[in-house]
């Protein structure tokens, strides 16, 4: 049941105090950290393409992905946030459609990787900007069953309240966004070494995102 406004504002301060004071068992507490760093830090499409932006354009080059994968990855936890609250689960069928969807997407961008236009090694801009890590969030069905797992089994059961809502969805974007930029730090950190071997590091990250493409499509 929906707590009162007065309770939401209250809660919105201590809803993360709460559970490490022991709302939330501690058993329970431990495998959600570690469900969001592993999810965060593995590979998946937002990472790879980081580590792909990052190794051709540099941390400098790579903020506008960056910042488009961070407001996509808010977005998409609101959306997530939103239907575990009202619906508890989220349409089978819609999953599956937007697994094909985004496998679609990323098999597009393991072409533009493997086989950059001239310049894009060089130009700054990879390829990628706001705008493509930003819709690359709707079709990521990795971070949707990531928001839903998320809210379902580890937020919703302990804080029901709305400001648990604004909470998870802040909390899991840091945990992703993080994530996110450790590749793509890891990526400009490379970056000689992968210019060196253009060629060779275009098709092994371009099959990183086919393999991402194709294990979507197997959730």
């Amino acid at each position: 049941m929906l707590r009162g406004p007065a309770q939401d504002q209250a809660a919105a301060a201590t809803v993360i105090p709460n559970v490490m004071e022991g709302r939330m068992p501690a058993s329970v507490l431990s495998a959600f950290f570690v469900f969001t760093f592993i999810t965060a830090i593995t590979p998946g499409p937002n990472n790879i393409l980081a580590l792909t932006t990052g190794s051709r354009a540099g941390v400098r080059g790579s903020i506008p992905v960056l910042a488009g994968i961070c407001g996509g990855f808010l977005a998409v936890m609101a959306i997530c946030g939103a239907l575990s609250f009202s619906f508890s689960v989220l349409s089978a069928s819609f999953l599956q459609v937007m697994r094909y969807v985004g496998s679609a997407y990323l098999l597009w961008l393991a072409w533009k990787t493997a086989m950059p236009k001239a310049g894009d090694s060089h130009g700054g801009h990879a390829g990628a900007g706001f705008l493509t890590g930003f819709v690359l969030q709707f079709v990521n069905v990795k971070i949707m069953v990531y928001g839903m797992t998320a809210y379902s089994a580890f937020i919703l059961p302990y804080h029901d309240s709305v400001a648990a809502l604004f909470a998870g969805m802040f909390f899991l974007t840091m945990m992703g966004s993080l994530g996110t930029v450790v590749w793509a730090v890891a990526g400009a950190r490379l970056q000689g070494l992968f210019r060196r071997h253009a060629r060779m590091t275009n098709w092994l990250l371009g099959a990183m995102l086919v393999g991402c493409a194709v294990s979507l499509l197997d959730q």
